[in-house]
């Protein structure tokens, strides 16, 4: 490893952060191997970018990006109207939800997954890159008799027609792939039955409808996710608009370091991330040097474990306007010390800092 490189930040961990989190995981679920792929992604393919000549081009994708925008509106104004009065606040601090966000995928995100797909022109990426218009609900309290009441407010809206749902994805860690169906539970967010309860609900609303051919929900019960990433993805659409939204569910603590993970996972798999980012870039590029890979092997196992640590950790207690990080799985692996992910969190958020103003 190129030591000089990548041993030029201070490394520090937030010990007074362990203390004050409960930290104690919940279902004992250990990493066994290595992960089997260097890089891994949280959608339906991994791909490395290799060349950002196969997709569509940075004008076409701004093009894009802008027809995207007024479906946002829509399905922020929808979502809430439906969940928000479940968000926890100063007054209801034991509200479900922590947060409901929102996003339309940038020009250049869009640019590398058309890239990554073969979309060689604006209509294919329109008919075909389901993610373009997002949303996102992180739970404050990931037990399933909350997530349900929370997926419950959808049924009414399914039987009225006013959404439909197209697709369910329930994500589990890789390393439960052997295990029996009540050990892989432990993880989900919502129950197998209420998935299906939300797939029945919208397919026989679609019976009613006397429709030529017969509509159903794809549902993968059991997407398991290399990274170890556990969260419920869904596809759905307004009637009256030509494409879905993904939205996604999630824990607060699985979250937090989704967000840290998001940048290391565009870092190693050759996509852009924000120019602010660059101190984290610095640090975690030389990874894929010739000659890392059994350091970019044990990092990404170490990302794994981080991730059922954080999916392992009790409910978190509301605390409005806090600022205090979470405390990740302290590094083991041998390597750098600087790779522990609770440094990384705390780079990428000095690069998320607002910039001081020059007087």
């Amino acid at each position: 490893m190129n030591i000089p490189q990548i041993m030029g930040l201070r490394f520090t961990t937030p010990l007074t952060e362990q203390k004050t989190q409960n930290n104690t995981p919940r279902f004992g679920l250990k990493m066994t191997k290595p992960l089997s792929q260097d890089t891994v992604s949280f959608g339906a393919t991994a791909k490395m970018l290799t060349s950002r000549t196969e997709g569509i081009s940075l004008q076409v994708a701004r093009g894009v990006n802008k027809a995207a925008e007024p479906m946002q509106e829509k399905i922020k104004k929808f979502l809430n109207g439906l969940i928000g009065d479940m968000v926890a606040t100063d007054l209801n601090p034991k509200n479900p939800i922590w947060k409901i966000c929102d996003r339309v995928k940038t020009p250049r995100s869009i640019v590398e997954k058309s890239a990554t797909r073969q979309y060689n022109c604006r209509s294919e990426v329109l008919d075909f890159m389901t993610d373009l218009n997002g949303a996102k609900i992180v739970m404050r309290d990931g037990r399933k008799k909350y997530v349900e009441k929370v997926l419950t407010r959808f049924l009414k809206p399914i039987e009225k027609g006013e959404i439909e749902l197209i697709e369910i994805e329930n994500k589990r860690p890789m390393t439960t792939a052997k295990m029996k169906r009540s050990a892989k539970e432990q993880y989900d967010y919502a129950s197998i039955d209420f998935l299906e309860k939300m797939q029945r609900t919208q397919e026989e609303k679609w019976e009613t409808l006397n429709l030529k051919e017969r509509r159903t929900v794809r549902f993968d019960m059991n997407d398991l996710t290399d990274m170890n990433y556990s969260a419920i993805h869904f596809l759905f659409k307004f009637p009256e608009e030509p494409r879905p939204f993904e939205l996604t569910l999630m824990g607060k603590d699985v979250n937090e370091l989704k967000d840290l993970d998001d940048k290391l996972f565009k870092i190693l798999n050759n996509k852009e991330v924000d120019r602010k980012y660059k101190p984290l870039k610095d640090l975690v590029a030389p990874l894929m040097e010739p000659g890392n890979k059994e350091y970019l092997e044990k990092f990404n196992q170490y990302r794994g474990e981080a991730f059922l640590y954080q999916r392992e950790k009790e409910p978190n207690a509301f605390i409005g306007n806090s600022n205090v990080p979470s405390y990740f799985l302290p590094l083991r692996a041998n390597i750098p010390p600087e790779f522990d992910l609770n440094n990384l969190n705390r780079i990428m958020l000095e690069c998320e800092k607002p910039a001081k103003k020059k007087k």
